[in-house]
């Protein structure tokens, strides 16, 4: 056989059984990690959309809150007895230690009295079911000024905890 017949058969005979049983192994072991570590990625990538929800219905009910008038319109008192419910609250300390996330009725979808986050009216949203509301307002001198400190937390059950915005209302 002649040198250049050799070479060409050689060149032509492939892989052997074991090296196609190696890189399938190996190709495999590849995937393995990528899926894994996608899953893991795939599994949080709704965190930071849940913060950022969280966030904004936190903004909603603190931008809510701090438009209401400082004292009471009724006895014209710092916080005296709270009104009946959200759609009747009329000054910033009716919000302190909100029940039932300010909500008045219930949705097919928030079927509990404060499953969701509700609207000015204590309207359910149906879209932010499972988010949790809660207000604390506390008289604070800062600065030499008298006011309120109004501190609205969000959390989910999806979160690892609360999403906190603070404000200090200073009186009008």
């Amino acid at each position: 056989m002649l040198p250049i017949e050799r070479l060409r058969r050689q060149r032509e005979r492939g892989f052997s059984l074991l090296e196609l049983v190696a890189s399938i192994v190996l190709l495999g072991l590849v995937v393995a990690g990528f899926v894994s570590a996608f899953s893991t990625v795939m599994r949080h990538a709704s965190d930071g959309a849940l913060q950022s929800q969280a966030g904004a219905v936190a903004a909603a009910y603190l931008d809510e809150i701090l438009t209401r008038p400082f004292r009471d319109p009724d006895s014209g008192s710092l916080c005296a007895a709270p009104e009946a419910n959200r759609p009747a609250f009329d000054n910033v300390c009716d919000y302190d230690q909100l029940a039932f996330n300010g909500c008045t009725a219930t949705t097919t979808a928030c079927q509990t009295l404060g499953a969701c986050a509700c609207d000015v009216n204590g309207a359910p949203v149906d879209g932010l079911r499972a988010f949790d509301v809660s207000v604390s307002v506390t008289p604070q001198t800062l600065a030499g000024v008298g006011g309120l400190r109004v501190s609205v937390g969000v959390s989910h059950e999806a979160l690892g905890g609360a999403v906190t915005l603070e404000a200090f209302r200073a009186e009008d």
